[in-house]
């Protein structure tokens, strides 16, 4: 027993993700940063200085806070553990043991700490861009930034205050440790001044955002009259002749 266990003594864990490390035997790193309802991916190699790969990863649930789950997939060249830190988790660091072992040959794994510091929110969110303006039939584009901070991915849901056919919701995934931009393109079917909000929601947690915009949209004869679902303007009816006048100049023009 001895002899089968000598080809695996001291054989290193390659850590892909969050971190690109080396660990040894008990060796502890710490990862990084996560939020409070966010799953934390760590990536290991199956090949290893011995002549046996990995084949399995565990995590010591004995060392986890009540309510974290914990689930463990296979590829074809890693294993990856996924670590679900509660939504009503405590702010602090916590310390996780891992292990990984060979089937034919368990009782030769090797163990590794990681740390992740849980924080109640890593997400920066601002909309540049304000009060846009356009012409009736034309979109508006408001630019909304966004950064996450953590070493999990993070699910957004972006709404507005408009109705469903000037904006529609939409879900934004960010990457770990991501920042990106991103495009929110708002279609007036009605002329005048309107102020509305978009909000972003998290997924995972509580944490919303809210913004207050402004869009001001000009006539043009082809817009009032291209559509028709648009309903009433903005402005008083008996104001319609004149935006109607100033449309046909801006299409003579």
């Amino acid at each position: 027993m001895l002899l089968l266990a000598l080809p695996f003594s001291y054989a290193a864990i390659y850590m892909v993700e969050p971190k690109d490390i080396r660990l040894s035997a008990n060796e502890e790193a710490f990862l990084g940063k996560a939020a409070v309802g966010e799953t934390v991916k760590i990536v290991i190699k199956k090949k290893n200085d011995s002549q046996l790969e990995w084949n399995q990863l565990s995590v010591n649930q004995l060392l986890l806070p009540q309510y974290w789950e914990t689930e463990t997939q296979e590829t074809d060249k890693t294993l990856i553990a996924f670590v679900k830190i509660p939504a009503n988790a405590t702010v602090s660091t916590q310390r996780l043991q891992l292990a990984a072992s060979n089937s034919s040959l368990p009782s030769a794994g090797e163990s590794f700490f990681a740390t992740v510091a849980v924080n109640e929110s890593l997400l920066s969110v601002s909309i540049e861009k304000l009060n846009q303006g356009t012409i009736l039939g034309s979109p508006a584009s408001f630019d909304l930034v966004l950064n996450n901070d953590s070493i999990a991915e993070h699910s957004l849901l972006v709404e507005s205050t408009l109705p469903d056919y000037w904006f529609r919701q939409e879900t934004i995934v960010l990457l770990p440790l991501e920042k990106r931009t991103v495009e929110l393109p708002v279609m007036p079917y009605s002329y005048g001044e309107k102020n509305f909000s978009f909000i972003v929601s998290s997924m995972h947690n509580s944490r919303q955002f809210a913004f207050a915009e402004k869009i001001g949209v000009k006539p043009t004869l082809l817009g009032v009259y291209s559509a028709p679902s648009a309903g009433f303007a903005f402005f008083s009816p008996a104001l319609i002749p004149y935006y109607l006048i100033n449309a046909l100049l801006s299409l003579i023009a």
